[in-house]
């Protein structure tokens, strides 16, 4: 799979059918149980090494060492998941489309070697984890595209996936993850997309198979908090949602995704000033960025604008606010993806009222 070097040019709500992807395939050893299977010896150490360095924000240095994994085992769908999990949390982070036709390819070929794996050890949960997982890393990518088609067809591919390994391995609690996102969205979204409202709500039963993973899970326990934060925020549990933020600090406190919610969080909770500190944080981080995004710089200033209306400081909000216009005029629909909470069309909106507050103040 050929990298791309890095140059430096430059979450809308959940989708319901790729809910289960599993972003953190990338932050943990697999299972002793996986050990046995020739197919994944050997990989999990070098994609949780690439991780580390994601992390550490040497994006290159990850890409190059996923890349060596492939080479070194071609045949392995985990080295194509690691590296498509690499380019899924640069384009969320940053809110760029920057890798979507390497991200798009690399999940394409971690599905055919782990449909592949899969004959070859029928019975092997992690292998059906693995597969479901690129299922819907796929599935994800053509939602960003406008392919609804072919990402509901992955989507139920996927999650067929996951529940064969959650049925050959009941301690796979990693699985409670994708089910559990499964579950839930497919409940709250049911009042939007109306061939859902047939279904039962199962939300509460997506939540509990969350706090499972937060405790039992070996991958994604993490990941499970950062999915509360977001249940919770859209169920207006602002108080879990910061309690999920909290336990989440100590290692993601310079990512952006973090960074954004709980300045969100805080800010539905009015506590203007801490939100407008972490707002004018998460700037800083996008600045130090070699990826752009203008809708992203757009809705931090305004958001930075609101707290400081709210507090009476009404010169810092017109400035901000003007800022925010600016960078509005730049958005590039064909090279940003939307947020985690609203779209971008929806902050316009929000930017406008602010306006007109302020000058009819």
């Amino acid at each position: 799979m050929k990298i791309n070097a890095i140059n430096k040019t430059t979450f809308q709500f959940p989708p319901v059918l790729c809910m289960f992807v599993f972003f953190s395939i990338l932050l943990s050893s697999l299972p002793a149980t996986a050990q046995e299977s020739v197919m994944f010896s050997g990989v999990d150490t070098l994609v949780d090494k690439a991780a580390v360095l994601f992390y550490q924000k040497k994006y290159q240095e990850a890409l190059q060492l996923s890349e060596d994994v492939i080479k070194a085992h071609p045949d392995n769908p985990l080295g194509y998941l690691g590296q498509a999990g690499i380019y899924h949390l640069l384009m969320l982070n940053y809110r760029v489309r920057l890798f979507e036709n390497e991200f798009d390819s690399v999940t394409t070929l971690a599905i055919k070697t782990g449909e592949k794996a899969i004959k070859q050890n029928k019975n092997d949960a992690n292998g059906y984890f693995v597969l479901g997982a690129s299922y819907g890393f796929r599935g994800l990518n053509r939602i960003r595209q406008g392919k609804w088609f072919r990402a509901f067809r992955d989507g139920l591919r996927g999650i067929s996936k996951i529940k064969k390994a959650h049925e050959l391995d009941k301690e796979l609690y990693d699985a409670y993850y994708a089910l559990g996102l499964y579950y839930y969205w497919k409940s709250a979204k049911a009042k939007v997309l109306t061939f859902l409202r047939m279904m039962k709500d199962e939300r509460e039963k997506g939540i509990e198979y969350l706090k499972i993973v937060t405790e039992k899970g070996r991958f994604s326990s993490e990941e499970a908090k950062f999915a509360l934060v977001e249940i919770y925020y859209y169920e207006d549990r602002y108080e879990e949602a910061l309690l999920e933020c909290e336990f989440l600090k100590s290692k993601f406190s310079s990512d952006p995704t973090w960074v954004y919610l709980i300045a969100k969080t805080l800010e539905k909770l009015h506590r203007w000033q801490p939100s407008k500190k972490y707002f004018t944080y998460l700037l800083q981080l996008l600045e130090e960025s070699p990826y752009k995004s203008n809708s992203f710089f757009a809705e931090c200033h305004y958001e930075i604008a609101k707290c400081a209306f709210e507090m009476g400081e009404y010169k810092t909000a017109v400035r901000e606010l003007n800022l925010a216009f600016d960078f509005s005029k730049r958005w590039d629909k064909k090279k940003e993806i939307e947020g985690p909470l609203l779209d971008f069309d929806l902050v316009l909106k929000r930017m406008k009222k602010l306006n007109n507050q302020l000058e009819n103040r």
